[in-house]
């Protein structure tokens, strides 16, 4: 049985972790927040910020104190640039580890084996969903549109239980 909270609408940070992109060029955050706009949506916090897990730590903490839940895009790959997952599992209560399981068999679908290389995956923090997507903007906006959008009122209602 699925439950879910109908017609929910929620307030969303952004944040894309990137050390060559800037506002203007942003095509990842920009999709996604108009993705999440389309679904009814808010987004009341958006910014761009370096490759620095203290500098994505400050923004997902700033984020979440006036919104439902924050999506990351950047940083979720392997290279040594790639430090998201770093920056919010340590201020996460946990892992969210079911997302990362279904955004790999739907990016598989997509892109194939190449899809081993995302670490994207979902935390608690402050009981609060923090999204990790990777920077590419189909990736970020596959996971948006075809989990976060989908499940969001059923991962806000579970963390406030």
């Amino acid at each position: 049985m699925e439950h879910r909270i109908s017609n929910a609408r929620f307030s969303f940070g952004v944040i894309t972790a990137s050390s060559t992109r800037t506002k203007e060029t942003d095509t990842s955050g920009h999709r996604v927040q108009e993705i999440l706009k389309a679904a009814g949506h808010s987004v009341g916090y958006y910014e761009v910020v370096k490759d620095d897990i203290e500098a994505i730590r400050a923004s997902v903490l700033q984020a979440i104190i006036g919104a439902d839940a924050v999506i990351v895009t950047g940083g979720t790959g392997i290279t040594s640039r790639d430090v998201t997952i770093e920056a919010v599992s340590g201020i996460s209560r946990r892992e969210l580890t079911g997302f990362a399981h279904v955004f790999a068999i739907l990016s598989y679908s997509r892109i194939g084996t190449s899809a081993a290389l995302s670490r994207s995956t979902a935390f608690d923090v402050a009981g609060k969903p923090v999204f990790c997507l990777p920077g590419s903007p189909g990736a970020a906006a596959l996971g948006t549109e075809e989990i976060i959008v989908r499940e969001i009122d059923h991962f806000i209602h579970e963390l406030r239980r």
